[in-house]
C-alpha cells in the first residue's frame, strides 16, 4: 500500500515526486558540499541524481517508520511521546542515512568541497527539512483526524435523534388508539346507538396515521385539514361538548411543519382530562402566530382523571425538541391552558 496515497489518506505522491529533486539540489549547494568546476557535465548529473535518491529514501523512509509508529492522537494525549518518536527517527534513521550517502559520495568523486563541517552542515539542513515536513504531515493529519471526529460525532447524533424519533413515534399510535379505545369502551357500556359512526370515524382517522407513520414533518395545513376526523371522534361521545376554532390563515399553515398527530394528540388530551359536556361545552382555540401554534382551552379537571398512560405531553415535547431543536411548552394563563408549539419553516422544493 502506498503510504502516501493510502496510509496516510492524503495523496502526496505529487509533491514528493517534485520536491525531492529540489531538496536533491538546494541542500548539497546551501551546505556547499559540491564544487561545479571539480565536475564534468556528467559527473554533475550523477551527483545531483544521488542527492535526489538520498532525498527520496531519506522522505520515503521517515514517512513509512513514522506511520508504522504513530499514533494520531498523541500531540493530545501524550506529546513528549511524539517528540521522542520524531527525535528517534531523526537519530537513528535520518543523521545515519543522509551522513552515509553523502560520505561515500564525497569517497567516490573526491570533491574537495566536501568537508566534514560542510557535510554536517548538510545533514542538518537535512533535518531541518525533516521536522518541516512533518509537522505538514502532522498538521494534515490532525486536521483530518478532527474532521473525522466531527463527521463521526455527527452521524452519531443523527442516529441517536432517530432512534429517539421511532422510539416516540412509536408510542404516538398505541397512545392515541389506547384513549380512542376508552371512549369506545365506554360509547359501548352505554349502548350509544353512535358507537358504529364512532367506529367508523375511528378508523378514518387511524387511515392517516398510518400515512404519516414513516414521514417526521407535516405542514400544519395537513394537521387542521384531518383534524375534523379527530374532532368526530371526542364530538360522537361528548354530544357537542367540544369546538374547535381555528385562527390559521390557510397560506401561512402551508408553510409551517409540525411533527405528524400532534393536534389530534392534543385534544386527546383536552378530553382526558377535562369535564366536558354538551351543556357546558368545551372551547379549543388553535391560532397561529408567527413561527408558533398556540393551543387554549379553559381548565375544568375532572374529579376523576381518566384512564391513561400520562406520557402524552412529555412524548410532544421530546419529540418538538429533537426535531425543531425547541420544545413545546404548556403552562397555565389565568383560567387557561396553553400548549406553545414550535414551528420549522418549509424548505425550499
Amino acid at each position: 500500500m502506498d503510504p502516501g496515497g493510502g496510509r496516510t489518506g492524503v495523496d502526496d505522491r505529487a509533491a514528493r515526486l517534485l520536491l525531492t529533486p529540489v531538496l536533491g539540489v538546494i541542500v548539497p549547494n546551501l551546505a556547499g558540499i559540491i564544487d561545479h568546476g571539480h565536475h564534468t557535465a556528467p559527473s554533475l548529473a550523477a551527483s545531483y541524481a544521488w542527492f535526489t535518491l538520498v532525498s527520496f529514501i531519506t522522505w520515503e523512509g521517515n514517512l513509512r517508520l513514522y506511520l508504522r509508529f504513530q499514533d494520531r492522537t498523541a500531540w493530545l494525549t501524550a506529546p513528549w511521546h511524539r517528540v521522542r518518536l520524531l527525535v528517534g527517527l531523526i537519530c537513528l534513521f535520518t543523521v545515519p542515512l543522509v551522513t552515509a550517502g553523502l560520505v561515500a559520495w564525497a569517497l567516490v568523486t573526491a570533491d574537495p568541497a566536501a568537508t566534514s563541517r560542510r557535510v554536517a552542515m548538510a545533514v542538518l539542513l537535512v533535518v531541518s527539512a525533516v521536522i518541516f515536513i512533518t509537522h505538514v504531515y502532522e498538521t494534515v493529519f490532525l486536521v483530518r483526524e478532527w474532521e473525522s471526529d466531527r463527521l463521526r460525532g455527527e452521524r452519531l447524533q443523527r442516529e441517536k435523534v432517530e432512534a429517539e424519533l421511532d422510539a416516540l413515534r412509536s408510542e404516538v399510535d398505541p397512545h392515541t388508539l389506547f384513549n380512542n379505545l376508552n371512549a369506545l369502551s365506554h360509547l359501548v357500556e352505554q349502548g350509544s346507538p353512535r358507537t358504529g359512526a364512532f367506529i367508523e370515524a375511528l378508523a378514518r382517522s387511524h387511515r392517516y396515521l398510518l400515512e404519516v407513520r414513516g414521514r417526521r414533518l407535516v405542514t400544519v395545513s395537513e394537521e387542521l385539514s384531518l383534524l375534523d376526523h379527530f374532532v368526530m371522534l371526542i364530538g360522537i361521545r361528548y354530544g357537542d361538548g367540544l369546538r374547535v376554532e381555528l385562527d390559521a390563515d390557510p397560506a401561512a399553515a402551508r408553510r409551517w411543519l409540525l411533527p405528524p398527530v400532534t393536534l389530534p394528540e392534543l385534544l386527546q388530551n383536552v378530553a382526558k382530562h377535562n369535564e366536558i359536556s354538551s351543556a357546558r361545552p368545551m372551547d379549543v382555540t388553535i391560532r397561529l402566530e408567527g413561527d408558533r401554534l398556540l393551543v387554549l382551552n379553559e381548565r375544568r379537571s375532572r374529579p376523576q382523571q381518566a384512564p391513561g398512560t400520562g406520557s402524552g405531553l412529555e412524548n410532544l415535547v421530546r419529540r418538538f425538541r429533537l426535531l425543531t431543536g425547541t420544545p413545546a411548552r404548556w403552562g397555565v394563563n389565568g383560567t387557561n391552558f396553553i400548549v406553545t408549539l414550535p414551528l420549522l419553516p418549509v424548505g425550499p422544493a
